[in-house]
């Protein structure tokens, strides 16, 4: 059910303020769900007053060699009501302790939260993530961090930045994302990305 944004506390309102319509922000766990936000214009917000939002979620979990180090990164990317308009991407730093851990619990595939937010209302959601595979993800993750080098967190924003770069649109990073860490290879993809040298 839709609601009033005037309702919300301060930081979920600033957060309302600044994200993309393209970003996916994990907000930690609520009420026992891992929950992760996204932003609608306001020419679709009548999708929060319908409600009946489905949602899909797609993690592609990656080892990245750059620069002499093993970075551990985990990106998670959810499509609304299977259309590739409605695209959101967030990343995990594995080697960031919380970050790490609210990514396991959401790669438990079982339940997770969306809040849904337009400038003007919003809506808190439980969904069901539909998963069925013969692999755990969490596996695939726990053993992404154990690759992972102590690296400085600033090769991680640059590599987000990287891969974000590499493509036109948010339907492309799916397809990337997805051609990088298949389904069928458990989500998982290892890869070398070279430093630029500058002129």
């Amino acid at each position: 059910m839709a609601n009033l944004n005037d309702t919300l506390p301060d930081n979920l309102k600033e957060l309302v303020a600044k994200i993309s319509t393209q970003q996916a922000v994990p907000l930690g766990t609520m009420s026992d769900l891992p929950f992760l936000g996204i932003k609608l214009g306001k020419e679709n917000e009548q999708m929060i007053e319908d409600g009946g939002i489905r949602c899909e979620i797609k993690p592609s979990i990656l080892n990245i060699d750059f620069d002499d180090e093993t970075i551990g990164i985990c990106f998670v990317q959810l499509r609304l009501n299977e259309d590739d308009r409605f695209i959101y991407t967030t990343a995990y730093d594995l080697n960031i302790e919380k970050q790490y851990a609210d990514c396991y619990a959401l790669l438990n595939m079982k339940k997770y939260g969306l809040f849904v937010a337009s400038d003007a209302i919003h809506d808190f959601i439980a969904l069901d993530s539909e998963f069925e595979a013969d692999f755990d993800p969490r596996m695939v993750l726990e053993h992404t961090k154990a690759e992972a080098s102590e690296y400085d967190p600033a090769l991680f924003a640059e590599i987000y930045y990287g891969i974000n770069t590499q493509v036109s649109s948010k339907q492309a990073l799916w397809d990337y994302l997805d051609h990088l860490a298949p389904f069928d290879k458990k989500w998982y993809g290892r890869m070398s990305l070279a430093k630029e040298v500058e002129a």
